[in-house]
Parts: C-alpha cells; sequence; structure tokens
C-alpha cells in the first residue's frame, strides 16, 4: 500500500513538472506572438489610399513610355595601339636620363645617354687605323707604277710584278676594312644616345641614372595618348551583331564620359574558358585617358520600352522611394523602385503606371522653414501611430493628432475639401 501511494505521488510530481513546461512554453509562444504582431489586425500590402489634399507649389508630369536602345556592357582595357618599348643595344652605364612617368616627349629627343669615353677611344683607333691603310695603299701604288716601268725596260721580271699587283689588292682591301671599322665604331658611338621615336608619354621606366644596362634591356615603354584603343570581352553570342568599322558607344567610367568609337579589330579566337573574344575599338578619346583605365563597350541589342518620370518627382524617404500622384483632384503619396537614370528622367520599375500624373515640385516647395517633406513626414508619423481599424483612412479624422505634429503652418492643407480646391492648386 505505501509502495503504491510513493508511486501515485510520483506521477502527480511528474505530471505537475510536464504541465509547468507546457505552460512556460505556451507564454512564451504567446508573448513571440504578441511582440510579433500576430494578435493585431493586418494592413493588406498595397498602396494604402491615404489622402492628403495639398496646396503644392510645382508642376505636374504624366508618367509615360519611352523607347530607348537595349544595349549590353562589355567590359575592357584601355590600351595602346602601338606602344613602344625602349631598350639598349650596347652594354654601358647610364650616365643622363630624361625618363619620368607621365612625362610628354617628341619625336628624336634624348631620352637616355650612355657612358661613351670607351666608344669614342674605339672610332679613334678605327680612324687612325684608315689612314695607316691609306698610306700602305699608296706606298703600294707608288711600287707597281715603278715595277711596271722597269718591265718593260727588263729590268724586274714578271713575277716581280705579279707581287706588286698582289700588293695594292691587299692594301685596298685593307683599306676596305678600316674604313667599315671606322663606320661600325661611329654607329656603336650612336648607341649610346637614345632617341624617341614619336611623338608621346613615358608609360613606364624601369632604369635610373648610374644603372649598367645590357644589350636588349628594357628601359621605358612609350605610346601616343592619340592612339587609344578599348579592348573589351565580349562573349561569343554576340559575334553576329559586331562587324568590322561599325561605331557603338564606349563609356569611360572614371571621367563619367561617353565617346563615340570605331571597330578597327576582332580578334578570330574565342577563349575556351571564358566562351569569349576580343574587340577593339578606336575613338578620340578625351584628355585624361590613360593606358589601363576601365571602359565599356555599349553593343546595342535592339529597342525597349520603359516607363519614366521626371527624376526631381522621386522623394527618398528613409529607405523609401516615393512618388507623389494626383489623382482625382487628390495627391497620394505611392512607393516605387527606380530604375536607371537618364539625364533628367528616371526609369519606374513598379509601382506607377503610363498615363498616371506625378508632381514635380519646385524649388521654393522645397524651402522655408521646415520643408514639405519633413511635414508630410510628421504626417505620416502621426497616422502610424494610430490604431487603424480599416484600410481606409481619412487625415480628416485626426485633425487633433496631426495638430500635435506642429504642421499647422505647412504649405498644405489636411482635411475635407472638393476635388476642385485640390485641382486648383499651382500647376505652373
Amino acid at each position: 500500500m505505501a509502495t503504491r501511494r510513493l508511486h501515485l505521488k510520483q506521477i502527480v510530481r511528474i505530471a505537475g513538472r510536464i504541465v509547468i513546461i507546457l505552460l512556460a512554453i505556451l507564454l512564451v509562444t504567446g508573448l513571440m506572438m504578441w511582440s510579433t504582431g500576430a494578435f493585431q489586425k493586418k494592413i493588406a500590402p498595397g498602396s494604402q489610399p491615404v489622402k492628403i489634399v495639398q496646396v503644392f507649389h510645382g508642376s505636374t508630369a504624366v508618367a509615360h513610355v519611352q523607347a530607348l536602345t537595349e544595349t549590353i556592357r562589355a567590359v575592357g582595357t584601355i590600351k595602346a595601339i602601338a606602344p613602344v618599348q625602349i631598350s639598349s643595344r650596347i652594354v654601358g652605364r647610364i650616365i643622363y636620363s630624361r625618363l619620368i612617368a607621365g612625362s610628354a616627349i617628341h619625336q628624336g629627343q634624348v631620352l637616355v645617354r650612355l657612358d661613351d669615353a670607351q666608344l669614342k677611344a674605339q672610332l679613334a683607333q678605327s680612324a687612325a687605323a684608315v689612314l695607316l691603310a691609306k698610306a700602305q695603299l699608296h706606298l703600294a701604288i707608288i711600287d707597281q707604277k715603278r715595277d711596271k716601268t722597269l718591265l718593260a725596260t727588263g729590268d724586274v721580271t714578271s713575277a716581280a710584278m705579279d707581287l706588286a699587283n698582289t700588293a695594292v689588292a691587299s692594301d685596298q682591301a685593307n683599306l676596305a676594312r678600316s674604313l667599315a671599322e671606322r663606320a661600325t665604331a661611329k654607329t656603336v658611338l650612336n648607341y649610346a644616345i637614345i632617341r624617341s621615336n614619336i611623338n608621346g608619354i613615358v608609360m613606364q621606366k624601369f632604369v635610373s641614372v648610374g644603372d649598367m644596362v645590357m644589350p636588349g634591356q628594357l628601359l621605358a615603354k612609350l605610346y601616343d595618348p592619340h592612339k587609344l584603343q578599348l579592348a573589351a570581352v565580349v562573349r561569343e553570342s554576340l559575334a553576329s551583331a559586331l562587324r568590322l568599322g561599325q561605331k557603338m558607344p564606349v563609356h569611360l567610367e572614371g571621367l563619367h564620359a561617353t565617346v563615340l568609337a570605331r571597330i578597327r579589330q576582332i580578334v578570330p579566337q574565342v577563349s575556351a574558358q571564358s566562351r569569349s573574344f576580343i574587340v577593339k575599338a578606336t575613338a578620340e578619346f578625351p584628355a585624361g585617358v590613360w593606358p589601363g583605365m576601365y571602359g565599356q563597350l555599349l553593343i546595342p541589342l535592339g529597342m525597349e520600352h520603359i516607363l519614366v518620370v521626371p527624376k526631381t518627382a522621386i522623394v527618398h524617404v528613409g529607405q523609401l522611394d516615393l512618388v507623389t500622384v494626383l489623382q482625382n483632384g487628390q495627391l497620394l503619396r505611392q512607393t516605387v523602385q527606380p530604375g536607371r537614370q537618364l539625364g533628367k528622367w528616371r526609369e519606374i520599375l513598379s509601382g506607377l503606371t503610363a498615363g498616371q500624373r506625378v508632381v514635380v515640385p519646385s524649388a521654393t516647395s522645397h524651402s522655408g522653414s521646415l520643408g514639405y517633406n519633413l511635414k508630410l513626414d510628421r504626417v505620416k508619423s502621426a497616422i502610424l501611430n494610430m490604431k487603424m481599424d480599416n484600410q481606409k483612412y481619412h487625415i480628416s479624422n485626426f485633425n487633433s493628432q496631426i495638430s500635435k505634429a506642429a504642421i499647422s503652418k505647412s504649405p498644405f492643407r489636411i482635411g475635407i475639401s472638393n476635388a476642385t480646391d485640390a485641382a486648383g492648386g499651382s500647376h505652373s
């Protein structure tokens, strides 16, 4: 009997713990649902027709469809059409350098000068060898003439005459060799002075004064700023849409500029990894364009139709983009999703339909002690703090609440008004 009672007590104790745990879970769940507003009436998604009758200062515009050329942006890099690499032909130490990255140079200007003392000595040595060869040739010619005279009288043999002719020919060859060596020494001496062969700009330099350079060593890179091109990577599916000589825009992101370019080369090889090929386009690029800058080739695909409104009609409130729509003589605020900016127009992706009239505030409507947007935000805050019982609310029911928002002197009226009063605002 005692064992049964003990067993029942344990069961009751366990059941009590389970009930407590379940009650705690229900309590926590209820608190979480209450904090997330699960017990409050929901407002269906969409625009809420909060009617604001306003005397506004500005104009209106109609949201309309605009035809726009649809393009694909192929990214690329600005490169020199024919970059020039300056290198040395001889061994020498640099004693003068005009190489400064970014500096302008002209054709024929001395860029680098090498130590030429040894080269000048070699040139003097070859010049002396020329003089010696000329003297030896002169003596050989005199001997040849004398032996020729003596051969006629029989005083010398034919063998002696042959030796004299051979000496003249040998000295002539020696003179020619000496002249060639002197010309070579002059040429090598000229290699000590490295000049620019174009009018351009120093892109990179790799040596400085005092450095020892070797034959073939790269000293600097030059380019002509008037001969630049955009090398863009284009996917292979667009190959049929491009042709040599075709003109299309190139956008330079760094300069916020767009220029008209012409396709000069389509590299006839597709990358197997990226399935793309290289398209090179030339243009009259503006000042400030450098090799290596980022650019985009705008490839036209066809026409697209987009909905646009004046960009000044869109008001940013927090993280929302809003427009004021004039509908049936009343002003309604609607949330929109803007897209691209096209000059003074802005693309609307959603939130408006073609034909709707939107308010374009003037400069005066944004002036004043508080400003239009701030006053309207106070109205919205007052409305959001109220307990809404349905989806349609008229602001005139909450005049007492709005008066606390300190907007009684705002340039717009809140309350019930005739449609003619709202339409009679300044629509300049």
